[in-house]
């Protein structure tokens, strides 16, 4: 086939892809896109590493107008940790500001931390997706998942001392002020739950782990692990900023710490003093769509293991395979009911962060 043909073959392709998008949307989702038309613009707030940062804005900007025939703009500016943004919106919501963000992207500790304070946009989501935005990714009419994460570690892969299989690896010797954590205890809720090690386990191994720490970054801060600053970050709250730094030819390696099997999610939702509410609803409901799970694969290696294309879902099955352990699924009501891990959390935050 001569290039002209060829790239002219593509083009229908793409054309009829995105054909077929527009004649799939309901009357709800046509008139949610209107209306997001009209405000204009999306403000998001969140971490380079997390959605791809602005390249992942571009990409969404992009494939957010050509299916719905609008002209939105997002501007993407950096922000900081998940649970500070979240204080954010609490803060200038009781304050009668706008919020920082259209949308919130948080994990679902922070967003049950956040629930009694009723920030969030209740919608009918399922109207707008029907086929996606079920009752299994969307909790709450106000709470919709986004990717998926498993609990694990990311290392370095040429200079570590050995390879790390598990979390009891890190306690040997040659780790020894290697290990860097978060200071805020990210992933000992689950570790610590009765589904998993149980708090009094969890409490004496963080005792002994927090003495091989030799100081703290955030989960998206690969380029420490790249640069051997440290060996390996336990814990890394998700596969998604290691996996695309290995797909930026960063020498890095993850595991999945298989005696923690939960699965736990990234939600995002829309907050009730958000400038462009519509806006943040119609980039929600997308980013559910199968294109927009491939722009968050594309961008951060991981999506939301619920559907059917996700290669998320393929890495779980694979470690339920070789462990022969079923993962749960650790969702905004788990976090409620998991008394015992968020308060042993709280405790082996306090362990860590004074032996530092």
């Amino acid at each position: 086939m001569k290039r002209s043909a060829r790239i002219l073959a593509l083009g229908v392709i793409a054309a009829s892809s995105f054909a077929g998008l527009a004649r799939a949307q309901t009357v709800e989702m046509q008139a949610l896109a209107a209306a997001a038309n009209k405000e204009g613009e999306l403000l998001l707030t969140w971490s380079s590493d997390s959605l791809g940062g602005p390249e992942g804005a571009g990409a969404f900007e992009a494939a957010i107008n050509k299916a719905y025939g609008i002209n939105l703009h997002i501007a993407w500016t950096p922000g900081p940790a998940m649970p500070y943004v979240g204080n954010q919106i609490a803060t200038t919501h009781a304050n009668g500001l706008p919020s920082p963000t259209d949308v919130y992207l948080g994990f679902s500790r922070d967003v049950a931390s956040l629930l009694k304070y009723d920030l969030f946009l209740s919608a009918p989501w399922q109207q707008y997706v029907p086929d996606r935005l079920t009752d299994a990714v969307v909790e709450k009419d106000t709470y919709v998942k986004n990717t998926s994460a498993t609990l694990g570690f990311s290392y370095n892969k040429k200079l570590a001392p050995s390879e790390p299989k598990s979390l009891a690896d890190l306690l040997k010797p040659e780790w020894t002020g290697k290990v860097a954590t978060t200071s805020f205890g990210a992933g000992w809720d689950q570790i610590a739950a009765t589904d998993a090690w149980g708090p009094d386990r969890a409490i004496a191994f963080a005792e002994k782990f927090s003495k091989q720490v030799a100081g703290f970054m955030r989960c998206g801060e690969t380029e420490r692990l790249s640069t051997g600053e440290f060996l390996v970050m336990a814990t890394d709250c998700s596969d998604g900023p290691t996996g695309a730094a290995i797909r930026r030819g960063a020498p890095l390696g993850r595991a999945i710490e298989p005696t923690v099997p939960l699965v736990s999610y990234f939600y995002l939702a829309v907050p009730k003093n958000a400038v462009h509410p519509n806006a943040g609803k119609l980039f929600v409901a997308f980013s559910t769509t199968v294109e927009g799970q491939k722009i968050i694969r594309d961008q951060t290696v991981t999506d939301l293991h619920l559907f059917p294309e996700s290669s998320e879902g393929k890495r779980i099955a694979a470690v339920e395979k070789e462990s022969g352990i079923k993962f749960k699924s650790a969702d905004i009501d788990w976090q409620i009911a998991n008394t015992a891990g968020n308060a042993a959390q709280h405790k082996i935050a306090d362990i860590i962060s004074h032996a530092k």
